[in-house]
């Protein structure tokens, strides 16, 4: 006697749903960026150094444990190691750049000596560490 309603099924469309995943597609495109990575051969030592050869192609950075640093025998503040660094490489890229670490050093200073070679242009880095500094 009583007929049941019909009932419609609503119909979604799909097309906002495709619009937005678009837009955030270009929005993410358009808001990344891509930083340039540079290369810095590091070479590590499998053990302490012992006699360490003199080179004429090597700029020395010793790091101390008191917390002085020295370029090239010479000492230098902390604050003035990236120009240090600078002007004992003098431009050259060829040169190696030896980080010394005495026995209980700061890794930070370290970590700077690094980034300073980097910032003058060396191209190879190599560390050692050491128990006590000898001149």
């Amino acid at each position: 006697m009583f007929e049941e309603p019909i009932r419609r099924r609503g119909l979604f469309s799909l097309t906002p749903l495709i619009d937005v995943v678009f837009q955030l597609l270009i929005f993410f495109m358009l808001a990344t960026t891509f930083s340039n990575s540079q290369m810095l051969t590091v070479s590590t030592p499998s053990q302490s150094a012992g006699a360490l050869p003199q080179d004429a192609n090597v700029v020395e950075i010793w790091l101390m444990a008191d917390g002085s640093i020295r370029v090239a025998e010479k000492p230098v503040e902390p604050s003035a190691l990236n120009d240090a660094v600078k002007t004992a490489l003098g431009g050259r890229t060829d040169l190696t750049v030896s980080i010394f670490a005495e026995k209980g050093s700061r890794t930070q200073a370290f970590v700077s000596a690094v980034e300073a070679a980097r910032k003058a242009g060396a191209r190879n880095v190599a560390t050692a560490k050491i128990d006590k500094f000898t001149p």
